[in-house]
């Protein structure tokens, strides 16, 4: 016999979470996982290396997906940790002197190959006069790398990806746009919450851990940005950002203007590899090494 059950109650006596308390938390979890982790992944490549130990099809393929799936938590443990430090302010905002072409450009080059590999339509270009913009590199290779990412991941064969960069008098803009199957409505501000994946992704077992969102919107709030996410003319998304021209008012975690000095060209911008590019060339410093979305 069944009996009906009622959703669970929050306790009144319970007290709330305190979000720094946990994020400390996590933060420190994630730490000694990686540790132990890193470890275990090269045991790993010990074992199914020319010189590892002798086995059977079926169980090298047990270790080749054990192996995976350390790679998997890795990744998990890195992207909180990068995260958390954001949120900490352990990453202070670069500001250097930019082309809007050279940070679109940047773009074009990481992923232009990749949408060809999978017969997706891809377009990456500026709207209007090219313009100058104080701003950091690296953060906005990271933000629009993950969603340029994020689009070509949902996008299926034969669809389209068109990412665009354009001056709005005191903001300038990028948006990324994708024919993928869209983002529901009532999930188009949970997409950025910390951990939050569509129950179609859940169900698919899509890779991802719901960080890349959350980690693009804290980016852009750190640099006095807005993100947000829209209905494309086709089924898909258009994921709208809005940065200033000139950065607000600097506060002590963030680096002085100039800095990071570098007029570019359209053709890249930040550092992928540690190689500078040609929006870095005529830097009067070193630029900041990009990190991954």
């Amino acid at each position: 016999m069944d009996v009906p059950t009622s959703p669970a109650q929050p306790d009144p006596d319970r007290p709330p979470i305190d979000h720094v308390e946990l994020r400390a938390i996590l933060s420190n979890l994630s730490h000694e996982l990686g540790r132990q982790l890193v470890s275990l992944r090269a045991g790993f490549d010990l074992l199914l290396g020319d010189a590892g130990c002798a086995c059977s099809p079926e169980q090298r393929g047990h270790l080749q997906t054990m192996a995976a799936s350390c790679d998997n938590l890795l990744h998990l443990s890195r992207s909180y940790l990068d995260y958390a430090g954001l949120v900490r302010g352990a990453r202070p905002v670069q500001y250097g002197l930019f082309t809007i072409a050279a940070l679109i450009g940047e773009i074009d080059r990481q992923f232009a190959s990749a949408a060809a590999a999978r017969g997706i339509a891809w377009s990456c270009s500026r709207e209007g006069a090219d313009s100058l913009v104080t701003t950091d590199a690296a953060r906005c290779q990271q933000i629009f790398g993950n969603l340029a990412a994020n689009a070509l991941k949902y996008t299926p064969e034969g669809g389209q990806v068109c990412v665009v960069g354009r001056h709005e008098g005191e903001q300038w803009s990028v948006t990324v746009t994708d024919t993928g199957p869209g983002i529901p409505d009532d999930a188009r501000t949970k997409v950025f919450e910390p951990f939050y994946r569509l129950p179609r992704d859940e169900r698919s077992g899509s890779e991802g851990h719901g960080l890349g969102l959350a980690i693009c919107r804290e980016l852009v709030d750190q640099m006095g940005g807005t993100i947000e996410i829209g209905a494309a003319v086709e089924p898909g998304i258009l994921v709208t950002v809005r940065l200033p021209v000139e950065p607000p008012n600097r506060g002590p975690q963030q680096g002085p203007a100039g800095s990071r000095e570098g007029v570019g060209d359209s053709s890249s911008a930040g550092r992928p590899n540690g190689r500078p590019s040609a929006a870095e060339s005529q830097a009067t410093r070193p630029a900041v090494t990009p990190e991954g979305a």
